[in-house]
């Protein structure tokens, strides 16, 4: 599904696109717990999630098909999915995409376990409340400059100005007692959330002097340098030779080629326009069976959901709010929305999550009945109207958006569709409150499932604030799990917290997203795997054929 950044309190980390209003990744961190053990190769206590491969002769070239100097021609809706370069200015969380291309963060992110990124290692202390990074020895950026402990204090405390990365927030202060080690103090026990968090936007590294020209002109410590960019149409970036681990990468560029999502994601790939793209579960029906196109599956913690105001009538009602959740046919919408490819989402978490709670399962099945006797309940015995935003530009969300309207209307929610473009959801729905309730998408965080709930539940969210979705009775489950990765803690924190979200309809899960690229088999070579959510890329291993 296209994305949507919501503005999080960290697509955010639940996070803006402002297209995909809220691809958001929540990701501030908070909380308490037991300490995370030190890592280099990291943390992560993640249920691995399943990955798919088709067409994989095309993965299977040898590396003496190598064409060093190749060009990715990736396709890409530039228009829609991204802001700009500087990780403090961006609104749109899709727009690492490309900037995790260009910057190192402090760690990386996997499926199954963050790893070291600009910090080879770390160690945590004080009760969770103390990280210190140990920066990768002798790695440099692109322009040559090394990169110091100051280089990370520096682009942490400016990003930290961001309303968006509220992972931040709880940075009480850094200090660099030598060139090679940062200390981070925070203000709570949160240091698991803050090592998931520094795998993304949050975390990444750029040199002091770069801070006033990043939006246009980024230098950063990743395996790929800015060439050139011509806004809504391209974005071409060449390989950096000083990169640490170089190798790793193949490729002698990337070119990411403006490509709007649906129809036209499949004429760029079957007419060899791009090389790759991300699909839309519509249009993967479309190229499965084409011998020249591969295409990888990842079943990601993506999902879609419907945000409701809950300050304002008819949804400060959780009576109301509750008989929402019976509202939708969720397995109606996997198969005729999301091609069969999808789950349905019972419940913030799906089944292969320590998150997931067997005791709420499948509960919130499609009953109009029920709904409609919920509402009668509630004091609306003729129902409910409202008014549901829908990001426009997105051929998935709109049809989402169509047959929500149609299964909702037989429940007794009546919901008439304003389309906004992504660039004006922020100002629309977020501070000048228009509309009742908002068709959006929350992504991964990883083994962080705590964090999902921080930007809509916690105080300092940003959607929370301007949703009214502040929720205090369950804060303390999600700060309580911010201390580790370990799914033996957050695991049974967020089974509660979830099924106290569905019985209060604090939000509505409507379908888990997979994770879906294709590829011209004919083209590219290496490995490839979709990422682990939207709103990503993964090209280490990936080359261009002779």
């Amino acid at each position: 599904m296209g994305s949507q950044e919501r503005p999080r309190n960290h697509r955010t980390q639940r996070h803006a696109r402002m297209r995909r209003t809220a691809r958001r990744r929540s990701g501030g961190p908070r909380g308490h717990g037991r300490a995370i053990f030190a890592g280099s190769a990291a943390l992560v206590f993640f249920v691995p999630m399943a990955v798919v491969t088709l067409g994989t002769d095309g993965a299977g070239a040898t590396p003496s098909n190598d064409n060093t100097n190749g060009i990715l021609k990736y396709g890409f809706d530039i228009n829609d999915e991204f802001g700009n370069f500087d990780p403090a200015t961006s609104l749109n969380d899709c727009g690492y995409t490309v900037m995790s291309n260009i910057y190192q963060s402090v760690t990386a992110p996997g499926q199954y376990a963050i790893s070291g990124g600009v910090a080879q290692s770390w160690s945590i202390s004080n009760n969770a409340e103390t990280v210190t990074l140990h920066i990768r020895p002798n790695m440099v950026f692109s322009n040559g400059q090394p990169v110091t402990s100051t280089d990370v204090m520096t682009s942490l405390m400016n990003t930290k100005t961001s309303p968006l990365r509220s992972s931040l927030f709880n940075i009480a202060s850094i200090s660099t007692p030598d060139p090679d080690t940062a200390i981070v103090q925070l203000d709570k026990p949160t240091a698991g959330d803050f090592l998931w968090a520094m795998t993304y936007i949050d975390g990444m590294v750029y040199p002091t002097s770069s801070i006033q020209t990043a939006a246009t002109a980024p230098i950063g410590a990743g395996p790929f340098m800015l060439k050139s960019y011509q806004p809504g149409s391209s974005i071409d970036l060449v390989k950096n030779p000083k990169y640490w681990d170089s190798a790793a990468y193949p490729l002698g560029g990337v070119d990411f080629v403006e490509v709007s999502t649906g129809p036209q994601a499949v004429s760029a790939i079957t007419s060899g326009a791009v090389d790759m793209i991300s699909l839309d579960p519509q249009q993967y029906t479309e190229v499965e069976h084409d011998s020249n196109i591969g295409v990888s599956i990842t079943q990601s913690y993506d999902y879609a959901v419907l945000n409701t105001r809950n300050n304002v009538a008819p949804f400060n009602n959780p009576k109301v709010r509750a008989a929402l959740e019976y509202s939708i046919d969720r397995a109606l919408i996997n198969k005729v929305v999301y091609a069969g490819v999808g789950r349905p989402a019972y419940q913030p978490f799906p089944s292969n999550s320590p998150g997931y709670n067997k005791t709420v399962g499948d509960k919130y099945v499609y009953d109009p009945k029920k709904a409609k006797a919920m509402l009668a309940a509630a004091g609306y015995p003729h129902g409910v109207s409202f008014k549901m935003d829908v990001p426009s530009g997105d051929t998935t969300e709109q049809r989402l958006a169509t047959i929500l309207q149609s299964e909702m209307a037989a429940a007794g929610f009546n919901a008439s569709i304003t389309l906004i473009p992504g660039a004006d959801v922020l100002e629309d729905v977020y501070i000048k409150k228009e509309g009742n309730a908002l068709l959006s998408e929350d992504l991964t965080n990883g083994p962080d499932i705590s964090n999902t709930f921080e930007a809509e539940f916690e105080p300092t969210g940003f959607p929370a604030k301007y949703l009214g979705t502040e929720d205090l009775a369950i804060t303390p489950a999600i700060e309580a799990a911010n201390a580790s990765l370990s799914p033996s803690l957050q695991g049974p924190l967020m089974q509660k917290v979830g099924a106290t979200i569905m019985a209060q309809g604090l939000e509505t899960p409507i379908e888990f997203e997979p994770s879906i690229i294709a590829y011209n088999k004919s083209v590219v070579g290496g490995k490839v795997v979709a990422p682990i959510g939207q709103c990503r890329s993964d090209l280490a291993g990936i080359y261009i054929k002779k």
